[in-house]
């Protein structure tokens, strides 16, 4: 192995020195990932490729010079430019070539990274992030959490449709403007109706 490398064009040499690395690389990160080692930081170190909220956590955003991203390119930059070199290209097309395509490759990680990251987010609601936010009564509101009504709010970027109770002496009918002032066994929402002072 190490006697035939000595004998590929330096030009050549440069892109197995890339490629082969970077692959390994390339696939301790997709083990870790699945396996669930990495983390949100994993090889991006820490809030890399992270935004700050509404809320004023922080969300994930797209980015696209991460470590991961980095490992990504030159994986697929250098396995391009080895292939291209072997097909007969210039060295000009081949380096312009395996960068191309080294670039394509990288933004559609980072685009299925960003999905996946929005999509998993979505999916796990904090319920007790919902004190404070104010919404809309979807289905009436007993008066003196004697039943239960639904409100619509929007909670982690996305509007939701949730129980809700109150201590009200009315009922609170749809169409009002609530505010949620705390969580009930920890699914249902105790609001009540919006005046000039929460505002």
């Amino acid at each position: 192995m190490i006697d035939w490398l000595t004998e590929v064009l330096a030009f050549d040499r440069i892109y197995w020195y890339l490629a082969i690395p970077f692959t390994v690389l390339l696939a301790i990160q997709l083990v870790a990932t699945f396996v669930g080692i990495g983390g949100e930081g994993g090889f991006d170190g820490g809030e890399d490729g992270l935004d700050l909220g509404e809320d004023g956590d922080f969300e994930p955003g797209f980015q696209l010079f991460t470590v991961r991203n980095f490992i990504t390119f030159f994986a697929v930059f250098g396995w391009a430019g080895i292939t291209f070199s072997n097909a007969g290209l210039g060295q000009f097309a081949t380096i312009l070539l395996s960068t191309i395509l080294g670039i394509i490759v990288l933004l559609i990680v980072s685009a299925l990274f960003y999905f996946i990251t929005k999509l998993a987010d979505s999916g796990t609601m904090d319920i007790q992030r919902a004190k404070g936010v104010t919404g809309e009564v979807y289905l009436r509101i007993p008066a003196k959490r004697k039943g239960m009504g639904k409100v619509s709010i929007k909670l982690q970027g996305s509007i939701r449709e949730l129980d809700a109770m109150t201590d009200e002496d009315d009922v609170i009918t749809t169409g009002n403007i609530i505010v949620v002032k705390d969580v009930i066994s920890n699914s249902i929402l105790l609001v009540e109706i919006m005046n000039k002072e929460d505002a």
